[in-house]
């Protein structure tokens, strides 16, 4: 693939978003983000209703292995929030018939495991995913069967494979079968994989590009070696190639300025199953600067 090929950084790929609704569907998947599935429709557009109420992404999973996949029992259902100031995981089991009603419920959770590791492996999205996916899945379960799961889309597949670990929302990218011991200690011990690392999910894409621009030049593996503080930008109103954007962390109670400029790569195929090319954005270091910004103008950022 063309992105793998030209070694396209990985940094600030990830899909923003503040937490996960996590259902089990042990497949076959179809197309679609939330993939047609068994659930059918009506079942599926009440769990999407319940996802968009709790602000929150809805995936699809399934333990790997096909003869794990065949289950009828009961579904499990995680509701994750990965946000940064207080990430966590909840769970409960139930029918399937009962899955949206469950999945609304603000009680009757059960505090869930510490740490998923999910897997996309959603080859009728995208193919790369399948492929590549799969065997960084077995290679996953072998070392924690418990904790891992394959799921549906997660976007950036010419990324693939991509492992999204929760409630942290460190989401690696291009992680191959012998990077799963690495991945999975660095998770236990509080830490992430720098090389692999596409962004945390709760921010912000100019946050996730900040974070893993400085960690890369200060190699720096530590889970909250950075904090967000503050986002600024400068130049175009709205934003888009040829914008700097300056980035405040606290790094160890001293401030840490990110410079950034965004720009747009040449066109390619974004998906591995892509029509059409497109052009996707860029991210260069300017400068590493210590100090404190000069005026508190606090902004989201590009998603």
């Amino acid at each position: 693939m063309r992105s793998q090929e030209d070694a396209e950084p990985l940094w600030g790929t990830a899909t923003s978003v503040a937490g996960y609704l996590l259902v089990e569907e042990p497949g076959p998947w179809g197309t679609g983000g939330v993939p047609e599935s068994r659930l059918g429709p009506e079942l599926t557009e009440g769990l999407r209703a319940v996802a968009r109420r709790r602000g929150v992404k809805l995936l699809l999973v399934r333990r790997p292995g096909p003869e794990r996949r065949a289950r009828d029992e009961g579904r499990r259902v995680f509701l994750v929030d990965a946000r940064r100031t207080r990430p966590a995981v909840l769970s409960r089991t139930c029918a399937q018939q009962d899955l949206v009603s469950a999945a609304d419920a603000d009680t009757g959770w059960e505090r869930g495991p510490d740490l998923l590791h999910l897997v996309c492996t959603h080859g009728r999205k995208d193919w790369c995913c399948a492929v590549r996916g799969r065997p960084v899945a077995a290679a996953l379960a072998a070392l924690r069967p418990d904790a891992v799961w394959e799921c549906s889309h997660l976007g950036g597949d010419r990324f693939a494979a991509s492992v999204l670990t929760l409630p942290t929302g460190v989401l690696h990218g291009r992680v191959a079968p012998q990077d799963a011991a690495e991945v999975v200690e660095a998770a236990e011990a509080g830490r992430l994989v720098p090389r692999l690392l596409r962004g945390r999910t709760a921010d912000a894409v100019v946050v996730q590009a900040a974070d893993a621009r400085a960690r890369t030049a200060q190699g720096l593996d530590a889970l909250d070696a950075l904090v967000p503080v503050q986002v600024r930008r400068e130049g175009p109103e709205a934003s888009g190639p040829g914008t700097t954007w300056r980035v405040r962390f606290d790094q160890g109670g001293e401030p840490l300025v990110v410079v950034l400029s965004e720009g747009r790569a040449d066109e390619q195929q974004l998906t591995c199953g892509a029509q059409s090319p497109a052009r996707a954005r860029t991210w260069d270091l300017v400068a590493l600067e210590r100090g404190a910004l000069e005026r508190d103008a606090l902004e989201r950022g590009p998603a």
